[in-house]
């Protein structure tokens, strides 16, 4: 099969997915150090400060575990979760500076994900469209 030799191959797999995940994961450490600073901080007692940390990395590490099998739900999780972040720094002012700059990302990883998968589904219709018209058949020598 002819290959258009001035285009590059196109990526497998989703971007909106692949930026989503990174931004869910890093989510996870951040819940994890926001909960070190708040038991150093002793803003409550031992047991509730890790027990709030541990169910926001669960949160995080399930809206991860979601968007691999739902995407659309993964996200929606993902989001409530971000908002989740930015509320709970009510009792760490700045936890909220982080929250929000990580739902930026988050937001940011959406629209560039989408956007990317677009152009990789429109570049993948063209190099169809590009092989169907110049199918030479096999190669030969």
């Amino acid at each position: 099969m002819a290959r258009n030799p001035l285009t590059a191959p196109v990526p497998k797999g989703s971007a909106l997915l692949q930026f989503t995940m990174v931004m869910l994961i890093l989510e996870i450490f951040v819940v994890l150090f926001a909960g070190v600073t708040a038991f150093g901080l002793r803003l409550a007692s031992a047991a509730t400060v890790w027990t709030l940390t541990g169910i926001g990395m669960v949160v995080f590490l399930l809206a991860a575990i979601v968007l691999r099998r739902s995407p659309r739900v993964g996200l929606i999780l993902g989001s409530i979760a971000q908002v989740i972040v930015i509320i709970l720094g009510v009792w760490m002012p700045a936890a909220v500076v982080v929250g929000v700059s990580f739902l930026a990302l988050w937001v940011a990883s959406i629209y560039w994900g989408i956007k990317l998968d677009r152009e990789r589904d429109q570049r993948r219709a063209e190099q169809a469209a590009w092989e169907a018209a110049h199918d030479d058949g096999p190669i030969s020598h």
